[in-house]
């Protein structure tokens, strides 16, 4: 990436977080249950058995509903657990989404307690975070670069679908050839399949 992509990055992460910080939380809670009833809606959803999904903070879509509709469906759940030392990601199977099986981390994020590994091969569908995508299927992360680095270890056959509230899409979201394309995009007005498939730069 070069200096003006990094900085047009930059900007657009401090556009995002204000914005989402502002969302009145009633709205919060409206949205991302719409949303969160769109994915559970699409096909990939539906046939898949092995689900990742994100631990959301407060700002982002809580996928609790989600998680709840896989358990009563038998679908097996994983979600992320960071390595901040070695600034890698694994991922966990989970069985509930209550304090029994995840807590907070030194970086503020819920992660789980224990579990069983998960390899990524053997995952069908993966819901990503962001702060800001748009429709041709780039997505703007935090900065960590985790979900980059792990996408291209998922096998061809599986889905991945960036889960929002509207008002994070954007027309164009700076990408650089690290960034790693989602499939879908699921958000409380809308679903979009992407107009490139993921990338396995």
């Amino acid at each position: 990436m070069n200096d003006q992509a990094d900085n047009e990055k930059a900007e657009l992460r401090s556009k995002m977080r204000a914005m989402l910080s502002e969302l009145d939380p009633a709205d919060r809670h409206t949205a991302s249950a719409r949303a969160c009833t769109r994915l559970i809606g699409l096909e990939a959803f539906k046939h898949a058995s092995v689900v990742m999904l994100y631990m959301s903070i407060p700002t982002e879509v809580d996928t609790t509903l989600v998680a709840i509709r896989c358990f009563q469906r038998g679908k097996i759940v994983c979600v992320p657990k960071v390595d901040w030392k070695r600034r890698e990601m694994s991922v966990v199977e989970v069985s509930s989404f209550d304090d029994r099986s995840i807590e907070v981390d030194d970086h503020g994020i819920r992660t789980p307690r224990g579990g069983r590994l998960v390899v990524p091969a053997s995952i069908d569908l993966v819901v990503v975070p962001g702060l800001a995508f748009d429709t041709h299927g780039n997505r703007l992360g935090r900065g960590g670069g985790f979900y980059d680095r792990f996408l291209p270890r998922l096998r061809r056959a599986a889905t991945t679908v960036g889960l929002a509230f509207d008002d994070q899409v954007v027309e164009n979201v700076p990408a650089g050839e690290q960034d790693v394309k989602i499939d879908s995009l699921v958000t409380d007005r809308r679903v979009t399949r992407t107009r490139s498939s993921r990338s396995r730069r």
